[in-house]
């Protein structure tokens, strides 16, 4: 797992072998709601095709979902507890640097 693209204080990508990971940020005023998700294929190719734009798209699509109550997105593309731990270890790594 490594860490490849982020919005510092917002999202973070990863890329493990074939397979994208995006940890989010939403902040709701009063606390910081944070989801670890997988990208779908489409998201994947949107992104090789258009880099961190893909990603900024996404990730404020995911915000205004989420601001309108809507966390269907978020419980649906929701990681394993340990691909979050995986995703932790590379932020780790990559702030030791």
């Amino acid at each position: 797992m490594e860490l490849i693209e982020q919005e510092p204080h917002f999202w973070e990508l990863y890329q493990d072998d074939h397979q994208y990971y995006l940890g989010i940020a939403v902040d709701m005023s009063s606390v910081v709601s944070c989801w670890d998700i997988f990208l779908t294929p489409e998201q994947i190719h949107a992104y090789r095709l258009q880099g961190r734009e893909s990603i900024v798209v996404l990730a404020k699509t995911i915000v205004d979902a989420v601001y309108r109550g809507d966390f269907s997105y978020l419980h649906q593309h929701q990681v394993s507890s340990a691909q979050t731990q995986a995703m932790q270890t590379a932020f780790q790594q990559w702030r030791a640097g």
